[in-house]
C-alpha cells in the first residue's frame, strides 16, 4: 500500500524503492531540491537551454574557437564586415520619399525623418546605420515638395489664363 500512495503521491523513488523514502537530509535524485509541497522539479532534457540564454554555444577544436574570434569584431560584437541594422527613421524617411503622389506631407515627413535618421548615425555609427536610405529619404523628399511646388504653379497659371 506504501508504495502505491508513494507512486501517486508524488514521493521519492519508485514504487519498491526504500521503505519511507529518502533518508532525511539526502539529496533528491537529480541533485535538485525539494520545491513546494516536497516535490523536487524535473531536470531539464539534454541541450535544453531557457529562453534568453542565447543560441547554440560555440564548440570545436582551439583552431576553431580561434577563427571563430577571429570573425567577431570585438568593436561591435557582431561579425566582421556587418553593418549595423538601419534606423527606423532612415527606413521611414525612405519609404516617404517614395510616395510622391501623397504630395508635400510625405515629402516634408522625408526631409524631416532623413535628417533625424543620419544625426543618430552620426552619433552612434557603430549601432545604427541607414545613411543610404536617409540620404534618399532626403533627396527623394526634396522632389516630391520641387514636384508639388511645380504643380501648384502650373495650376495657379492656368487659373490666370
Amino acid at each position: 500500500m506504501s508504495d502505491c500512495v508513494r507512486a501517486q503521491g508524488g514521493g521519492w523513488g519508485p514504487p519498491g524503492g526504500p521503505p519511507g523514502g529518502y533518508p532525511p537530509g539526502a539529496p533528491p535524485p537529480g541533485g535538485f531540491p525539494p520545491g513546494p509541497g516536497g516535490f523536487a522539479p524535473a531536470p531539464p532534457p539534454p541541450g535544453f537551454m531557457p529562453p534568453g540564454a542565447g543560441g547554440k554555444p560555440i564548440t570545436g577544436s582551439a583552431q576553431t574557437m580561434a577563427m571563430h574570434a577571429m570573425t567577431i569584431d570585438p568593436q561591435t560584437g557582431r561579425p566582421r564586415g556587418e553593418k549595423p541594422p538601419a534606423t527606423t527613421a532612415a527606413v521611414l524617411s525612405l519609404v516617404c520619399g517614395l510616395l510622391l503622389c501623397l504630395g508635400p506631407l510625405t515629402g516634408f515627413t522625408a526631409i524631416i525623418a532623413g535628417f533625424i535618421a543620419l544625426k543618430n548615425i552620426r552619433e552612434a555609427p557603430n549601432a545604427v546605420g541607414g545613411k543610404g536610405m536617409a540620404t534618399a529619404g532626403i533627396i527623394l523628399g526634396v522632389v516630391n515638395l520641387l514636384g508639388c511646388a511645380v504643380w501648384v504653379f502650373f495650376a495657379l497659371l492656368g487659373a490666370i489664363m
